[in-house]
């Protein structure tokens, strides 16, 4: 949906009757908008979040929050910025674009491309045994992800944002991928062929790099004010990690290596 905007200034103009009539300027700005629980949610979206974002339109039953994008036409194309403010629609009233006073005056929204934005540190990856693996024996892979705290300047305002892991999207490498809650943890011992919520058993010999995509949750603060929740979750990827599997054999053997120092195995 567009609404039409503008600075609100005029253009004189002689009629044929010799008066002036003014007419608005047209200043090639445009504004869109798009609902703030679902805005870049991808395949993601609980509908929880719209109940509680939507509960800011108070003003009427069946208020939904919107957030207001900036459409340029003076460029080629045109170009739309993300405002940073929101306002409310109501069914059966038309959207009124937003004026330069509106936008100081409307909530600041911080959507998941924002919350993208921050500079989050991606889980750890770690396997046991490290880095090595035997074929069709379990190798036990973890990850250790933090709970994240930042504070920007947006808007005009200050932000504080906290973020914290809620999933867990595992590619082995092998054509086989696991999504999980739990992060997995270390073993006692070397974690040799012990099975655990997120370990793999690789079935073929050779060097896999795991790929692990995090996602997290957010909510924010606008000048110390209540915490809201970001609409989305924000998928932060770790680096590969190298698995090398190898294969074992067995055989029966009636010396030992000090008595048969070329036998199998010594």
């Amino acid at each position: 949906m567009t609404a039409k905007g503008g600075s609100g200034g005029s253009a004189e103009r002689e009629s044929s009757g010799a008066t002036n009539a003014y007419l608005p300027t047209d200043d090639g700005i445009d504004y869109t908008y798009e609902r703030v629980c679902t805005a870049g949610s991808q395949d993601f979206m609980d509908p929880g979040y719209c109940v509680q974002l939507n509960a800011q339109c108070d003003a009427r039953a069946d208020g939904m929050l919107v957030q207001w994008i900036e459409v340029n036409r003076n460029t080629s194309p045109p170009t739309e910025t993300a405002t940073g403010r929101s306002g409310c629609l109501y069914p059966g009233q038309p959207p009124v674009p937003p004026t330069a006073e509106t936008l100081e005056e409307a909530p600041i929204i911080i959507t998941l491309t924002e919350f993208e934005s921050q500079p989050m540190v991606a889980a750890g990856v770690f396997s046991q045994p490290d880095q090595f693996g035997l074929r069709n024996a379990h190798s036990n892979l973890y990850a250790v992800a933090d709970d994240q705290d930042f504070t920007f300047e947006f808007q005009n305002a200050q932000i504080d944002l906290r973020a914290w892991p809620v999933s867990y999207e595992w590619s082995y490498g092998d054509g086989t991928s696991l999504t999980t809650a739990n992060p997995g943890s270390a073993v006692p011992g070397d974690g040799f062929d012990t099975e655990t919520p997120t370990s793999h058993r690789y079935t073929e010999t050779g060097d896999y790099f795991v790929q692990l995509d995090t996602l997290f949750a957010g909510d924010y603060s606008v000048d110390g004010g209540p915490w809201l929740p970001i609409a989305g979750l924000a998928r932060v990827s770790s680096e590969p990690h190298l698995m090398s599997i190898w294969r074992s054999e067995r055989h029966s053997v009636a010396e030992t290596c000090l008595e048969n120092p070329s036998g199998v195995g010594c």
